[in-house]
């Protein structure tokens, strides 16, 4: 019995690896990654609103809770950006301005749909 047992061993361990998962994968689709996709498009959108938006970057944009966000930044030498995950899967992110830009120490809050394919709404503040 012992003998026929082993011939099927290989194959209940090739079977059984098959059904294992593997290593965890990274997410290519992170929160941090949704995050900075979603304040490229607020940035963009407030260069086609004339929002100095120069010395921005999207991959320096900080993830904060949404409270944090709407009480925004203090005016600075550098621009910006806080980003935030609405309990409605919208983002809010905000841009500040810094005080050497055009827009001198303005803040925009862009409302960024949940796949971040465009924005709802902008605010401005000072």
């Amino acid at each position: 019995m012992t003998r026929t047992i082993a011939r099927w061993v290989p194959l209940f361990a090739a079977l059984s690896s098959g059904c294992a998962p593997g290593p965890a994968a990274p997410a290519a689709d992170s929160s941090t990654t949704r995050a900075t996709k979603a304040a490229s498009v607020a940035l963009t959108a407030l260069s086609h609103r004339k929002f100095d938006v120069h010395g921005c970057a999207a991959s320096e944009a900080r993830v904060v809770e949404e409270a944090e966000a709407r009480a925004g930044t203090p005016q600075g030498e550098r621009c910006a950006i806080l980003v935030a995950r609405r309990s409605d899967q919208t983002w809010l992110v905000v841009v500040r301005s810094s005080l050497s830009s055009s827009s001198f120490g303005a803040q925009a809050l862009v409302t960024v749909l949940p796949q971040a394919e465009g924005v709802s709404a902008v605010e401005y503040t000072r």
